[in-house]
Formats: C-alpha cells, sequence, structure tokens
C-alpha cells in the first residue's frame, strides 16, 4: 500500500471518529445515565440541612429505574436508587420507600440494602393496570413472598384508578382500574363529577384489604400498609372502612390535597378518626421556594386537621428536574416551623410515625 493511499485511510478514519465523538457529545449528559433529559443539578450540590432530617424516613420516593414512554406519559426520573441512597445517607436520612406506580419494588429495596445494610429501605407494589385489569390480591401476595420482605406499602390504584382518568386524564386513559361500584355493577363515576349513591368496594378490592390484613413479608415478618391510591374521597372513605372491619394494622390516606384525590380538610378528619392507626400523608410540594402562601396555608391546616400524631410527611419528589428527596424535606421542615410547628411535632412528622407505619424501631431521642 502506497503512502498516499495509506494517508487518506487516515484521514477517513478521523473523520469518521470526529463525526463519532461529536454526536456523542451532542446527547445530554443524563440521557447516556438512563434519566431522560439533562439533569441541572449534581448529587455533589450541597444539601439542605435541617436537625429533623437526621433519622427521617421519606415513605414516597419516586426514581429510577422506571418506565417513560408514550403508554403512559409518566415523567422521567431525575435520580436513580443507588444515587437517592447515596443523598439521603450523606443527608442524614434513616431511609426512604421506593415509590412506583406501575412495578413492585420489593426486589429494588432487597438490593439496596444489601449495598447499604445501615440504610432502612422498603418497596411497594401499585395497583395499575401493569399488574392487571384490576386490583390484584395475588399480586400482593406474590410480593410478600419476595426474598427479604422489604415490600410493604400496597398502593390501591393511583395512574390508572377510575377517579384519576376523570380528574386528571380527562377520559384520555382507554381503560382503568376500579375500587367500587354501583348498585347493579356500574362504574362508581358513571356521572362524573357526582359519584353514584350508596356504592360498594368491588370483590377482589376486598379480597385484596383480607390479603394486606392478614399477610407477612418473607423473612423480616413485616405487615403490610394499605394505601389508599389516586381515588376520590368516597371511593378513600370505603376502603378505609373495610380496612378497619378486616383488620389492617397500619393505613395511609395518599396525598389527599392533591387534585388526584381532593379531599377537604373535614373528610381528612373523618377518615382518620376511623381508627387508631391510620394516617395522612402530606406531600413537599407547599415547602418549596416558589410556592404559594395559599397552598402552604392549605397543607398547614390539612395537618392541623388530621392531626400531627395522624400524619406525615413525604417527599413525592424524584421527577425530572425535581428537588432531591432529602432537600424537598429539609425545605418542607423549615416551611412548617415557621408556621409554629414545634420540634416534637415536627419530630412526629418526619421521623417518629413514618418508623411506626413501618413496624420499625422509634428513631432515636433528637439531639439539639
Amino acid at each position: 500500500m502506497d503512502v498516499t493511499r495509506r494517508t487518506r485511510q487516515a484521514v477517513s478514519v478521523s473523520l469518521a471518529l470526529a463525526a463519532v465523538a461529536l454526536s456523542v457529545a451532542m446527547i445530554p449528559r443524563a440521557s447516556a445515565q438512563g434519566r431522560g433529559q439533562a439533569v441541572t443539578r449534581s448529587l455533589s450540590d450541597p444539601l439542605v440541612t435541617d436537625p429533623i432530617i437526621q433519622g427521617s424516613i421519606d415513605m414516597h420516593a419516586h426514581q429510577d429505574p422506571d418506565s417513560r414512554g408514550p403508554s403512559y406519559g409518566q415523567a422521567a426520573r431525575s435520580i436513580d436508587a443507588i444515587d437517592l441512597v447515596k443523598r439521603a445517607k450523606m443527608a442524614g436520612m434513616r431511609g426512604f420507600v421506593i415509590k412506583q406506580h406501575l412495578d413492585q419494588t420489593a426486589g429494588l429495596a432487597y438490593y439496596i440494602r444489601k449495598l447499604y445494610p445501615e440504610m432502612e429501605v422498603f418497596g411497594g407494589m401499585g395497583s395499575n393496570l401493569t399488574i392487571g385489569p384490576k386490583v390484584n390480591p395475588w399480586a400482593i401476595t406474590h410480593m410478600t413472598e419476595i426474598k427479604g420482605g422489604w415490600g410493604r406499602i400496597v398502593w390501591m390504584p393511583s395512574w390508572d384508578s377510575e377517579h384519576s382518568s376523570h380528574e386528571v386524564k380527562g377520559w384520555k386513559q382507554p381503560a382503568f382500574v376500579s375500587v367500587a361500584r354501583c348498585p347493579g355493577g356500574g362504574p362508581f363515576w358513571a356521572n362524573y363529577p357526582k359519584p353514584c349513591a350508596n356504592p360498594e368496594l368491588l370483590p377482589e378490592v376486598k379480597e385484596a384489604m383480607s390479603v394486606i390484613a392478614k399477610a407477612k413479608t418473607r423473612d423480616s415478618n413485616g405487615d403490610l400498609i394499605l394505601a389508599t391510591g389516586h381515588n376520590g374521597p368516597e371511593e378513600v372513605k370505603l376502603m378505609v372502612e373495610e380496612a378497619v372491619k378486616v383488620g389492617v394494622k397500619h393505613i395511609i390516606i395518599t396525598h389527599p390535597l392533591l387534585s388526584a384525590v381532593g379531599m377537604s380538610h373535614a373528610q381528612i378528619k373523618e377518615v382518620v378518626g376511623m381508627g387508631p392507626e391510620i394516617y395522612a400523608e402530606f406531600t413537599s410540594q407547599f415547602g418549596r421556594e416558589n410556592a404559594s402562601a395559599e397552598t402552604l396555608k392549605n397543607y398547614v391546616d390539612g395537618i392541623r386537621a388530621a392531626g400531627v400524631e395522624h400524619a406525615f410527611v413525604s417527599s413525592d419528589t424524584g421527577q425530572l428536574n425535581s428537588i432531591y428527596q432529602p432537600d424537598a424535606l429539609a425545605m418542607a421542615a423549615k416551611a412548617l416551623r415557621a408556621q409554629g410547628f414545634t420540634d416534637k411535632e415536627l419530630d412526629l412528622l418526619f421521623r417518629v410515625n413514618p418508623a411506626k407505619i413501618l413496624g420499625i424501631a422509634p428513631p432515636p431521642a433528637l439531639s439539639r
């Protein structure tokens, strides 16, 4: 091969490599990490600190690996489970619950605990279309039998609930998962926004409640926890009544102030009063820097209506470009303190009640 030919080939290879390098450089950094679009922050960002976050547990932490695509339109996640456990540990948190709408996360919690045995990491499962067209008691039983036994929360239909299909998606979802029916078997929300009178829970939902009440998790021998999901006030009340009746030990009213549920303060107070271990969840939006005074007041009044003994604060963050979960909790604690909540009350909301719901030892006393 002559020198001229070798030179031409070398130039061609160099140009090809340059083109590949340019195309790689144009890919958003976070896409290469499987996190959707570029994220403007990094895990090395300074932590937002608050004494209450020491020993706290986030009961509602979205994270990767999760799905994102046209079938659901679900937001990309800003952080994966490995990175979240690192940041939670740096912040002094005790642990978190891995929240997903569409899968069970007991297996993921098992692996995270194996890597970070000092952290209290739990999973759960959503009762949405990926589990089946109806609430699926067998899927709940399956989660209890996964090695480690770290799947604890059973969320009733959320993303695919009948109520959410009306309230959030405007009937764009071709199918949904119901929890209740009208007399005669018709859809509970057939005349939305007015539900039918005298509804009843579907048989599979009652069966699921029975499984939640009786089952114990493999290896860890833990109790399951009912979370009411994205269902309307009437459905929430029906589920809680049945859960109390069959002996479910711990019940979470899933973010009742968000539009996906839409409960009033009076309704929250009524439902948490149905039993000793019923807790209303208040997500961290009210603590953001851009939160309105109206939003903050709504959450403060909602927590007071439930009573701090029957409430807790979770992040519900992890969506693309949302604030990281430990930071969201710290900002929420700061906002509540400014509204007159005492350290003792904040201790219940961020540390004591989450541990109690999960059935683990209470946190050590706050050190000031």
